[in-house]
């Protein structure tokens, strides 16, 4: 329901009871008087699965949020980001996703995280006449199967994978077969193990020898490395998260295993480092975003995202949702919005042929350009990781 939904000094947050929301206003205190307001829906995991990018994301929200607070907010009028926890969890992503379009009526939703989640969401942004974005799932196809209302903000596996794979066998020429280790419970880590990397590896003459399997949440990992011992492959691909690729990887090196290793997008955080700690010398994953780039805007960025998380450095998903924000700003200022309750469907309409005709917006990944299939077209740059950072491989 639009209207004001409280007041808040610049940066605070409002938990609410029941589904966990934020309601993350741009409003001043002040007195009891009725204001337009913009509302902007978030989903993301704050909680359970995958919380740590959620949370991450959300310190991304909070800079956008104090940036349009500097600027006025929007066309003069205030921002509310209502961000929800779907908890990693289709049935939240479907329930949420449905009360910001029905109940709260917001411009646009930006989320859900994970591809699983998307895939879910994407439909509901179809019916409900919305704009969806998602910021982060890499699952190919995702957003071209829910056109024209679907959107995705990031570089889909298979766009990146063969640059990876490329750039992994130009630096490993006797790489002849493969053994890949893929997450199985996660959408976008099994189709990425189970169709993107056999598809680029075959294409380049690789032989996979076997394909081993893992679950998001498993704690141990050496049957499956023991299992690849065994085969004793020229080279190793582990598709997963950050959490479990860094585990897994720490256990290959820990088994004595020598191979070169590349990782899913997945893998291309920088918890990933931590967590494999020197075991991810050497690991090569590729990203549209690079926390080392020494572009002068891009440093200061992550060095502003750093003084907020206590040290963090931003992933590629936090700059993502940075740019995302923004692009909207720029579709509800350049397109016509009114923002009036009775313009909601003409709004909404409004914003989503503003993305679909979006060229080269100066976002902090890079130009960003959605193509047909409502995928933003990034350049993806391939990093290996040495001394505990990504450094960019020539």
């Amino acid at each position: 329901m639009k209207g004001v939904k409280g007041f808040f000094q610049n940066g605070n947050i409002t938990m609410r009871t029941g589904a966990t929301m934020l309601v993350m206003s741009l409003a001043a205190l002040g007195p009891s008087i009725s204001y337009a307001e913009i509302d902007i829906g978030i989903l993301a995991p704050l909680s359970g699965k995958g919380a740590s990018y959620g949370q991450h994301q959300k310190v991304a929200v909070e800079m956008a949020q104090e940036k349009l607070a500097e600027e006025g907010g929007i066309k003069g009028e205030k921002v509310n980001f209502l961000f929800y926890d779907t908890r990693g969890e289709n049935a939240e992503a479907i329930s949420q996703t449905r009360r910001l379009i029905y109940n709260d009526e917001v411009l646009a939703v930006i989320g859900p995280y994970f591809s699983a989640e998307t895939e879910v969401a994407f439909p509901l942004g179809v019916r409900g006449e919305t704009p969806v974005i998602t910021a982060s799932s890499a699952k190919p196809g995702i957003a071209a199967k829910n056109r024209p209302w679907a959107f995705r903000n990031a570089l889909a596996s298979d766009q990146m994978n063969g640059h990876l794979v490329e750039a992994w066998l130009k630096a490993n020429p006797d790489i002849k077969n493969v053994v890949i280790l893929t997450d199985v419970k996660d959408a976008f880590t099994k189709i990425d193990g189970t169709a993107v990397f056999p598809a680029v590896l075959k294409e380049r003459g690789i032989e996979i020898l076997d394909n081993i399997s893992f679950q998001t949440g498993d704690v141990d990992y050496a049957a499956q490395v023991t299992k690849t011992k065994q085969i004793n492959p020229d080279g190793i691909v582990v598709a997963g998260l950050y959490n479990e690729g860094g585990n897994v990887v720490r256990e290959i090196r820990k088994q004595g295993l020598t191979q070169p290793v590349i990782g899913a997008l997945g893998m291309s955080e920088a918890k990933f480092l931590d967590i494999a700690g020197k075991s991810s010398e050497g690991v090569m994953v590729v990203m549209p975003f690079w926390t080392d780039n020494p572009d002068p805007r891009v440093a200061q960025w992550v060095a502003e995202y750093q003084k907020r998380s206590g040290g963090d450095k931003p992933g590629n998903t936090d700059a993502l949702i940075y740019d995302t924000i923004f692009m909207l700003k720029t579709c509800i200022e350049k397109s016509g919005v009114t923002n009036k309750p009775d313009q909601l469907k003409e709004d909404r309409k409004k914003i989503r042929d503003c993305l679909d005709n979006m060229t080269d917006y100066p976002g902090i990944v890079g130009p960003i350009t959605f193509n047909e299939d409502g995928d933003a077209i990034l350049q993806p740059t391939v990093l290996k990781a040495e001394g505990g950072k990504w450094v960019t491989v020539k």
